[in-house]
């Protein structure tokens, strides 16, 4: 069937349910999988996901619940028309980065799978309303998990946290009625080296209260503060420039922004060409081991955009701007840290070098009120301790080796 004509649109519905599949039968489509839109596989013996499921152009529902799948291929970000995915009641112990170019995703389903974490790309899907991750293994959750807070229902009960972070709760959680807000089960065991145990006084005496650090932030930060790294510093700065650049090319009227964004980018460019990159522990580029600095190419002509994309997110700009950085400064990038200051007036983004800060929240529920514990995270010093200032809910913490 010819779908050149944009009025024709396909509309194919498979319901394949409780069939005993043990692979995903692409294979039967024979040639048809452009006319696919639906997708039923429920309940079946499926493991894996073909790599070549970009056939499917126009899927915009798959439905795997209650298979035995233990990954998602990388492919998964050419379904490009896709809106719904539900994997949950599978054996995922991650999600691809690569889920973030999904960007027509609305409904996202995780529960009842292994995941220990979210991937943060996530947030780049500004489409998506609903996403649940319940009876899974999460031990942190990123600030923003989801790009849309306030029109996007997300769920996460019945994971191994123990606090979830001081953003999502004042910006979903706060004030505003929820059914359930179990967000703990039996703690599985980390490898995981970094653990803040608190000290919660109460009137039962005090107790103790380990909290696991996200692997992310290898250096934590306590009483005995050091300054960042010039590593840290260098890619705090450069992911801002990054992320003012692609909210600046989202707009409508870019074109006020050219100049911005040529200069910022030209001169890193200019200050990368003067390094020798060329070492044992960064994959080369080129047959000769050393990194090729490939011209950085105009988005805009005469002034005017010439692209018609609209919506820009960081890992965008990383892809087609910023070819020129090494392999593994390009992955840091595009996925972005996990946390941002917690300080209003700074929210510097924070990849490695942290400082926590804890307080007690408090959760409105159906008949009664829950207090949770809330984590916040830190550029420095200075901006923890203006953002204590007035609070008479901190906890009091230490770090702790994980034996």
């Amino acid at each position: 069937m010819d779908y050149s004509d944009k009025q024709i649109q396909p509309t194919v519905v498979l319901h394949w349910n409780y069939r005993g599949f043990t692979e995903f039968p692409l294979h039967l489509l024979k040639g048809e999988e452009s006319e696919i839109t639906d997708i039923y596989l429920k309940e079946n013996l499926i493991s894996r996901l073909p790599s070549d499921i970009g056939r499917l152009e126009h899927l915009e529902s798959l439905y795997l619940s209650g298979n035995d799948i233990s990954a998602l291929p990388r492919e998964i970000s050419k379904l490009r028309s896709l809106k719904c995915l539900d994997v949950s009641g599978n054996r995922l112990t991650s999600i691809p980065d690569e889920i973030g170019e999904v960007r027509g995703l609305k409904f996202l389903i995780l529960d009842e799978n292994e995941l220990t974490e979210l991937p943060l790309r996530v947030g780049e899907l500004r489409a998506l309303r609903y996403l649940s991750v319940c009876d899974n293994n999460l031990q942190w959750l990123p600030q923003r998990p989801v790009y849309n807070q306030h029109h996007c229902e997300f769920r996460f009960w019945r994971n191994n946290l123990k606090a979830i972070p001081f953003s999502l709760w004042y910006h979903m959680f706060r004030d505003q009625q929820t059914r359930s807000f179990a967000v703990g089960k039996p703690q599985a065991n980390s490898t995981n080296q970094h653990v803040c145990r608190l000290t919660i006084n109460n009137e039962n005496g005090s107790q103790k209260i380990d909290i696991q650090c996200p692997p992310q932030h290898q250096n934590i930060l306590n009483n005995t503060y050091s300054p960042p790294n010039l590593y840290e510093i260098c890619r705090r700065r450069l992911y801002q420039i990054i992320s003012e650049t692609a909210k600046k090319l989202s707009t409508d009227t870019p074109s006020i922004y050219s100049d911005y964004y040529n200069r910022n980018v030209s001169n890193i460019q200019n200050n990368f060409l003067n390094f020798n990159l060329n070492t044992k522990n960064i994959p080369s580029e080129d047959k000769n081991g050393n990194y090729e600095f490939k011209v950085i190419p105009s988005i805009f002509k005469n002034g005017v955009k010439t692209k018609e994309q609209r919506i820009y997110a960081p890992s965008d700009i990383v892809d087609k701007y910023y070819s020129f950085l090494p392999n593994f400064m390009k992955k840091e990038l595009r996925v972005g840290p996990i946390s941002s200051c917690e300080n209003a007036a700074c929210k510097k983004p924070v990849f490695d070098f942290v400082l926590y800060e804890f307080c007690l929240g408090e959760i409105i529920l159906i008949d009664r009120t829950e207090t949770v514990i809330l984590s916040a995270v830190f550029c420095s010093k200075t901006c923890s301790e203006m953002w204590k200032r007035g609070r008479t809910n901190i906890i009091p913490w230490t770090l702790v080796q994980n034996n």
